[in-house]
């Protein structure tokens, strides 16, 4: 079900009618599995929210190897410009299922950050954020081997299912792999030896934790 705009964590704290003058400067656009939303290096025109669907914000390497950075859901945005003309995308962004999203022109987003502080507020706690969540990555891809960061990614994506704790699988062992900084192959290795020490169990888009501490001594 597609978010609302007050549901939208970037515009928490806002008034009725802020939010509705907000809504006026939208611009909304559908995109398929696989089309690109922005490329890493251009100009910033504009700014976009999820409203429906996956989106994942990447970046290529120079030997060609795709890094996911972010996979973005309804209401996450992909806004890192603190608020000036002078800013070029630092990511590429590409719709990781069917989605819906709002554009915000750069000029309406500025506009916006200089009359609403709680706008702004709000964005430098995304930012902060955005900021851990990247110093994690580049600590797991740097100092851990594969294994330990696969392993860190199940027990962070983990969900309680009553009894259970499950990993449900929006994405494909080719797109963990690009996530932790990996190979495809590599992923499913490591996942086919974790089963085999009974730490896991595999069903089609899940992963069932039957060892949650196993798992964590592997870290």
């Amino acid at each position: 079900m597609p978010i609302s705009l007050k549901n939208v964590p970037l515009f928490q704290g806002l008034t009725e009618s802020e939010l509705d003058s907000i809504k006026d400067c939208l611009h909304e656009k559908s995109f398929a599995k696989g089309e690109s939303l922005l490329a890493e290096g251009q100009a910033c025109g504009r700014i976009f929210i999820v409203r429906l669907g996956r989106v994942k914000l990447y970046r290529n390497s120079g030997s060609g190897r795709e890094q996911i950075l972010e996979i973005l859901g309804p209401g996450d945005t992909c806004a890192c410009n603190p608020g000036t003309r002078e800013w070029h995308c630092a990511s590429s962004a590409e719709a990781e299922t069917p989605c819906t999203v709002w554009f915000l022109s750069i000029d309406n987003y500025i506009r916006m950050l200089q009359t609403h502080n709680q706008l702004a507020h709000t964005l430098n706690k995304l930012f902060a954020e955005r900021l851990r969540c990247f110093s994690s990555l580049i600590e797991e891809i740097s100092l851990k081997d594969t294994q330990k960061r696969l392993v860190k990614f199940i027990l962070d994506m983990t969900v309680e299912k009553k009894e259970e704790k499950v990993l449900f699988l929006p994405l494909t062992q080719e797109e963990i792999a690009q996530r932790i900084g990996t190979t495809r192959e590599t992923v499913a290795r490591h996942l086919s030896g974790l089963k085999q020490l009974k730490l896991i169990d595999l069903k089609p888009y899940q992963i069932i934790i039957r060892d949650k501490e196993g798992l964590k001594r592997l870290l």
